[in-house]
């Protein structure tokens, strides 16, 4: 049985340093799950490979429903995702871990700095060999918080996340075909404009 349309997080290793409390996105999908924005939310600590390949294979995962926002939450670097020290994932490995069709009709969101400057050939393979309707990430170094990131200018990527998965929501919008990506791309320019430092960028499946 499909699990409802529902956000699904990996979270890599962020160290921070010497910080009491590790910082999360936790309290992100909860604030939306509280909303009613995205009441059904998954999430997953990620320090390795392996536990990343295992997760994305766990039947939490391979039930996701259609629509559903696959969510890395990790560093970034152009081209791939970093889940810890030393474990750096490319793009083409992680479509590996995906396929045949692990993100199909679904948004797979980069929070990392700097993944979707990838070269284009490489997001288009990625979309293909995982069948995503869409992904969407950074070009540039993206400040979480005001705070947490000193010398990273701009507003943060907190609140473009915030803005990005409330209003698939809100405006119900349909990623399993093209139809409704006349919707999608206005939303990708308004949050360019809106966090203009951050290098906001989407890209989209060819219609069937």
């Amino acid at each position: 049985m499909k699990l409802a349309r529902r956000i699904y997080c990996i979270e890599g290793h962020w160290d921070y340093g010497d910080r009491e409390v590790e910082p999360s996105v936790e309290p992100i999908l909860q604030l939306m799950a509280n909303m009613d924005l995205w009441p059904s939310y998954g999430r997953r600590d990620c320090a390795t490979k392996q536990e990343l390949q295992f997760f994305l294979g766990e039947e939490w995962y391979r039930r996701c429903e259609e629509q559903s926002v696959l969510y890395l939450a990790t560093h970034g670097w152009d081209g791939g995702i970093t889940l810890s020290e030393g474990q750096d994932v490319p793009l083409e490995e992680l479509a590996g871990y995906l396929e045949p069709d692990g993100a199909e009709g679904c948004l797979v969101h980069f929070s990392g700095c700097e993944v979707m400057k990838a070269k284009e050939s490489q997001l288009r393979d990625f979309m293909a060999r995982t069948k995503a309707a869409a992904i969407s990430g950074y070009t540039k170094e993206a400040g979480w918080t005001s705070a947490l990131e000193a010398g990273v200018r701009g507003a943060p990527a907190l609140a473009l996340e915030l803005l990005l998965f409330s209003t698939l929501k809100t405006q119900a919008i349909d990623l399993r075909d093209g139809r409704s990506f006349g919707r999608l791309h206005p939303l990708a320019a308004d949050l360019r404009k809106r966090f203009p430092d951050c290098g906001f960028k989407l890209r989209t499946r060819p219609p069937k």
